[in-house]
């Protein structure tokens, strides 16, 4: 029974020796039945109340240091493409210790520094290799660019001398002086380059030659040979005068370009390139040495960095708690921590074996006795039964209905659970609007193939290094699914559809009696059932007699109003079922008064108005047919929804056709008149019913306490009066301790009385809403089933009726693929999800919102999760 109401929670008190304390919490980590009170999960975290104590403060950042040095290793691994090694087994066979984490620092700090020591090193002679790669090139283009290179287009021939000649014939007529070039080569990033052009231009009026060259470098701030390359310009800048060297350079400097020495001279170039090869070509041996050694210590480091990442997760988590777990003073010098915590009290003992096992385990560690940990209930009245955590026993099959709930809001404590209701509903409102034998069979097969291999499908889950959230969504609604795909395989019985198409099993319960020249001759021929030979008398043995689906029109028609009705009395009957799971939960609260002027008022409202619509319909269907005679044949069949409009309007009946009764039974008027009154009686008490009667109990409660004051004169007497009086005000049998009479006093009756209007507007307009919103279950049956026909007609019909010969099958090999696809597509996936959507609104907003409030707080477990490849 803890499937529909919660578990009972109860409040205890754990006291533990700090010896014991940390493997005591290991053992309650790998229970998961414990919810410490005020003290948050989250390692490292500072929400959730509780006084730090900062006994266990040290650990925590030895904790830290540690996972700063696997979170190195582990990107220093990655980079260089190494596997971490996954063991599945790793939460059972490496429990933690407390003698752990100083070992883990031992372990963990020898291929820290080393890693760290060897990238140092490696880092300089990177920053170094890069430098000189990029002297290299701009030694190489400098080169073309001073001695004419014939190989590259892109540069033109400028020589020294051609250059200075250009320059003394500009200026010849100006001065007479010596004219001194100058020059600057270097690499400059190209986006940077644009507007060092402009600069330059401003700076030397113009009167500059700037050459460049695009070529990639490796980046400079990346730990790899192999990494990714950056694009630069590498240019050479010629300009006249020794006053601009000195601003060109601070242009330099402000564009971050760098800047290299370059010969004059050809020759002097040449052998610089040479040494600068030589130099880059022992630099690499040297990096790749140092990464192989890199390498190899990363590889020793993987093998067990899993393990040590798990580990400290754990312990982290476990100094956490300890951290803010109150310290009990006045024995030993403070040697003793203790918490509040909840437990589900079925585990009450299953908690106090871990615990034992915890001081097992210590006391092995030390070699000697240690402290039993004390487990106490603690009794606080002041605890409502909203403070209490909602826990639910579940399982693989349940888990994911809780989901669906819990999506929409936790339970209260002890509160009725919609999830074991949802089991069945859920999937049987999906088919009603997914009501398809083959679409209904591709997704069970779907929903079983995940059932049939559940365990390799989790195991597969959890060794992937990326998980799939849509893929994750999908496994965890399996039996949803499965169980979805069965009742649209039943509904689609029952509509006689599978992929647009009828079955005849049974035989037709229709037969036709023309001949061929009549039918011929003919257009407007119709079948009577009230003849023999037309009509046997019996219905079809299950579902929909297939002669509808060769009727044309008259298939929709007679679908669309069997599936309307059908839509209207189940929503009727899942809220009826809703405000009955209400009245459950007001009784077991003992909330009397809610149960008597809420709950009835609303059950009397719906019943009399669309519980009555509901009786209408199935008495048509009964009474009402074309094989009766008059008064009871189609042709005086009233119209339901005329007869409950005139009946809401207090409107006569219309008159009916000759032959043919007023009213559908004997005194419907009166009992229609008779269901409206008491309809229109339940919309006051509504209203008005919850605050007058906490207005009297409020007036009652006021004259015995004022009559308790005149009878004493001292306040221990009044506050002795107050603790034990016990009211008897409501004059029918009701017994109020005084601590409900006193909410009672402190309540707000303005704000009561806004409340209860609001709830009597939503409860009467919501009755109307929600019934029409049910609805949806007809406008989705109807749309899947006019697309479904529209792919057969369209798609998959051309191919079977084809006249092209032996063309055709390899037509219909195509057009049956592309149908096939259309299929899954559209009539599976997308129609499945809008119906999924779909039915889970009707349960959240019409049924749900009848019983239901979600406003609890789920049960967080102190609990160590499975762990998976991704940590």
């Amino acid at each position: 029974m803890a499937f529909f109401r919660s578990e009972s929670m109860t409040l205890c008190q754990i006291i533990l020796h700090s010896e014991s304390a940390f493997n005591c919490l290991i053992e309650l980590g790998y229970l998961g039945q414990v919810q410490f009170r005020n003290i948050s999960n989250e390692p490292g975290g500072g929400g959730g109340g509780g006084t730090i104590n900062n006994q266990y403060i040290t650990e925590i950042r030895r904790c830290h240091e540690l996972q700063r040095m696997i979170n190195y290793l582990e990107k220093e691994i990655q980079d260089f493409n190494i596997n971490l090694v996954f063991y599945p087994d790793v939460d059972v066979e490496e429990i933690p210790k407390a003698t752990d984490l100083k070992d883990l620092e031992a372990i963990v700090e020898q291929p820290f520094e080393n890693v760290m020591n060897m990238e140092q090193n490696t880092g300089s002679l990177r920053k170094q290799r890069n430098l000189l790669h990029e002297r290299l090139e701009v030694l190489k283009v400098a080169n073309q660019f001073l001695s004419g290179g014939q190989n590259n287009e892109a540069v033109m021939a400028w020589t020294d001398s051609v250059i200075m000649q250009l320059i003394h014939d500009e200026l010849r007529p100006m001065t007479k002086e010596h004219i001194h070039l100058s020059f600057f080569a270097g690499t400059i990033p190209m986006e940077r380059f644009h507007a060092f052009e402009v600069m330059l231009w401003r700076i030397t009026m113009g009167n500059f030659l700037l050459k460049h060259f695009q070529v990639e470098f490796p980046q400079n701030d990346v730990a790899r040979l192999t990494a990714a390359s950056v694009k630069k310009f590498v240019f050479m800048l010629f300009f006249v005068g020794r006053g601009l060297k000195a601003q060109v350079a601070k242009v330099c400097q402000g564009f971050g370009i760098k800047l290299f020495q370059c010969p004059e001279a050809a020759q002097e170039r040449q052998q610089e390139i040479m040494q600068i090869s030589e130099d880059l070509g022992d630099l690499d041996k040297i990096l790749q040495q140092s990464q192989s050694e890199q390498y190899r210590i990363l590889l020793i480091a993987a093998a067990d960095l899993y393990i040590w990442k798990i580990k400290l997760k754990k312990m982290l988590m476990v100094y956490h708690i300890l951290n803010r777990m109150g310290r009990v003073r006045h024995l030993h010098l403070g040697k003793y921590l203790q918490a509040e915590c909840w437990i589900p009290t079925k585990h009450m003992e299953s908690v106090r074996k871990a615990l034992a096992r915890g001081v097992r385990r210590s006391s092995q560690d030390n070699s000697s006795s240690m402290f039993m940990p004390l487990l106490n209930v603690v009794h606080k009245r002041s605890l409502a039964p909203k403070d209490k955590p909602t826990y639910f026993s579940l399982n693989r099959f349940t888990r994911g209905f809780q989901n669906l709930i819990d999506a929409y809001g936790i339970a209260e404590y002890q509160e009725l659970n919609p999830a074991p209701y949802t089991i069945v509903t859920f999937p049987f409102l999906f088919a009603v609007m997914f009501g398809d034998i083959g679409h209904g069979l591709i997704m069970f097969l779907f929903g079983f193939w995940m059932l049939l291999y559940e365990k390799s499908l989790e195991e597969k889950q959890r060794l992937a290094r990326t998980s799939s959230e849509i893929w994750n969504i999908l496994f965890a609604g399996r039996y949803i699914i499965a169980l979805m795909g069965t009742f649209s395989i039943y509904t689609g019985i029952i509509y006689n559809d599978c992929f647009s198409k009828s079955f005849n099993l049974f035989g037709s319960a229709w037969s036709i009696s023309y001949n061929q020249s009549t039918v011929m001759s003919s257009h407007e021929l119709q079948l009577d059932p009230a003849r023999a030979d037309n009509f046997r008398g019996t219905p079809y043995i299950m579902g929909f007699d297939p002669i509808w689906k060769a009727s044309g029109e008259n298939a929709i028609t007679t679908s669309n109003s069997f599936k309307m009705k059908l839509a209207v009395i189940l929503g009727v009957f899942q809220m009826t079922f809703g405000l009955i799971l209400s009245a459950l939960n007001h009784i077991y609260r003992r909330d009397f008064v809610d149960l008597l002027l809420v709950f009835i008022p609303q059950f009397l409202f719906l019943l009399c108005i669309f519980a009555y619509l509901v009786f209408l319909i199935f008495f048509k269907w009964s009474n009402y047919g074309g094989q009766f005679e008059q008064p009871y044949n189609s042709a005086c069949a009233p119209s339901i929804l005329i007869i409950f409009i005139n009946m809401l309007l207090v409107k006569g009946p219309e008159m009916p056709p000759e032959g043919c009764e007023i009213w559908m039974f004997e005194c419907q008027d009166s009992i229609q008149m008779l269901l409206l009154g008491i309809a229109l009686f339940c919309v006051p008490i509504l209203l008005a019913g919850k605050p007058i009667w906490f207005m009297l109990q409020q007036r009652k409660i006021r004259k015995i306490k004022n009559e308790a004051i005149r009878r004493t004169r001292t306040r221990d007497n009044i506050s002795s009066i107050r603790k034990s009086l016990i009211y008897n005000v409501d004059g029918s049998g009701f017994v109020l301790s005084s601590r409900k009479s006193l909410e009672i006093e402190k309540q707000d009756v303005s704000e009561l009385w806004i409340h209860s209007g609001i709830h009597c507007i939503e409860s009467v307009l919501g009755a109307v809403s929600h019934t029409a919103s049910y609805l949806r279950l007809w406008a989705l049956s109807l749309a899947h089933d006019q697309l479904s026909s529209v792919l057969w007609n369209m798609v998959l019909k051309i191919a079977l009726t084809g006249r092209w010969g032996y063309m055709n099958s390899l037509l219909l090999v195509v057009v049956f693929g592309f149908w096939a696809i259309l299929t899954l597509a559209i009539l599976v996936v997308m129609e499945g999800l809008s119906a999924f959507l779909h039915t889970l609104r009707l349960h959240w907003v019409e049924f749900q919102s009848k019983f239901y409030s979600g406003s609890g707080e789920a049960f967080a477990p102190f609990q160590f999760k499975r762990s998976t490849m991704a940590g």
